[in-house]
């Protein structure tokens, strides 16, 4: 089976990445990132992409017409 966690807005990029390695230390496959309240997700998603090493990384909302192309 298969298991995956939302990662919560609360706390900085250092404290999300912290958690990120403890879940991916416990076995948890992928974890999704969510945009909302001016949280980037994509920077967000680029650091934890750097620090981890086997964990799935992918976002749950992410509006694209904020984005320029």
């Amino acid at each position: 089976m298969r298991t995956g966690i939302f990662l919560a807005y609360s706390g900085g990029f250092r404290e999300a990445v912290d958690h990120v390695a403890v879940l991916e230390q416990q076995g948890v496959n992928i974890v999704l990132v969510a945009e909302a309240y001016s949280f980037d997700a994509i920077s967000q998603l680029g650091y934890l992409a750097a620090r981890t090493s086997r964990i799935e990384l992918g976002t749950g909302v992410l509006p694209i017409y904020t984005r320029t192309p």
